[in-house]
């Protein structure tokens, strides 16, 4: 699974293929929020999440997500 962070004025594209509506949802998932892209299929965080645990856990439930 890949994830990047987001620059602060990007916040309605993914931050690996630039991809927005109708591709794009806005997520949430342990408390943090984060823009999944259904063409590319990757995470882009808002900020960086709080812990590389953390991050893991939402790549994770997100590799079941795609599937």
């Amino acid at each position: 699974m890949r994830s990047v962070i987001l620059d602060k004025e990007k916040t309605n594209v993914c931050g690996i293929c630039g991809a927005q509506d109708p591709y794009i949802e806005y997520k949430q998932r342990e408390g943090v929020h984060f823009i999944w892209c259904n063409k590319c299929h990757t995470i882009s965080f808002f900020k960086k999440p709080q812990s590389e645990e953390k991050k893991k856990l939402i790549e994770n439930e997100m590799n079941f997500y795609h599937q």
